[in-house]
């Protein structure tokens, strides 16, 4: 493994079923201390990538290295101690709604840490300051707006200072305001912390505006890969289709069925 890449993943597959592959034989790396996003229509396999980096599944074939370790080959605790060094933003935020934005933020410093209350409170303090939500700590989930939201669920993936951020869609279903504070947190709170940072997301613009790498993905494979200048002027059809977001191309607009419309008309 290079030393420079934090992930590498090596002729990986993946299925939930035997006659629906989710991943088919890719390999990708994601160097340390830079924004590598994953992109691609929906259905195309970006968010099973995270789950695979963070251990959530194994896949049936292939290659998993985190942090220099295998993570296809580690037990439980060993998988564990690895989410410790990395922070997951759901793609709606996820946050716990009976709980205040302190208790919300404080959370996974409680469950892995024997910290004092008073120094929660006041990591808690620096976290929101550093997403811009200073004096939220009273409110609930249901007080906030949704850009506010997906902050707070930002600063509790931070909280344990994590080598290692994993985005799940985190524009999506926000106001461009919001979407472009969001960028801008991820960018910032990368470089400031030099953390490394994968982002599965639909967002073009933003993420041309702050990834450093870009994979495209399409039926479960990786079709196309480049700084962001060479995405924006690859030849690839479905690259191109997905970035002017044409209707007609490589993409599928209809679910690939094994059976015909006719079929559920009883008409064969």
């Amino acid at each position: 493994m290079n030393p420079e890449n934090l992930i590498q993943i090596e002729n990986l597959s993946f299925s939930y079923s035997e006659n629906k592959p989710i991943l088919k034989n890719i390999s990708l790396q994601i160097p340390a201390g830079k924004i590598t996003a994953i992109m691609g229509g929906s259905g195309s396999g970006k968010t099973t990538v995270l789950r695979l980096i963070s251990g959530q599944i194994s896949p049936q074939q292939g290659l998993v290295k985190v942090f220099g370790q295998d993570i296809t080959k580690l037990n439980y605790r060993q998988i564990y101690d690895v989410r410790r060094r990395l922070g997951l933003l759901f793609q709606f935020g996820a946050l716990f709604t009976d709980l205040s934005v302190a208790a919300n933020i404080a959370f996974p410093l409680r469950e892995n840490t024997k910290l004092s209350n008073s120094f929660i409170e006041r990591i808690v303090a620096m976290k929101l300051e550093a997403v811009g939500l200073t004096g939220t700590q009273d409110l609930m989930p249901g007080e906030l707006s949704g850009g506010m939201a997906r902050r707070v669920a930002l600063a509790r993936a931070m909280a344990l200072d994590p080598e290692l951020m994993l985005y799940d869609e985190p524009f999506t279903g926000l106001d461009p305001i919001s979407l472009n504070t969001i960028a801008m947190l991820i960018k910032k709170l990368n470089d400031q912390l030099k953390q490394t940072t994968v982002l599965v997301t639909h967002d073009i613009a933003a993420t041309m505006e702050i990834a450093d790498y870009i994979y495209f993905m399409s039926n479960g494979e990786i079709i196309a890969g480049g700084t962001t200048e060479e995405i924006k002027n690859s030849t690839n059809p479905a690259v191109q289709q997905f970035i002017n977001g044409a209707v007609s191309g490589p993409f599928a607009f209809k679910y690939s069925s094994q059976y015909s419309y006719e079929h559920y008309l009883g008409l064969q």
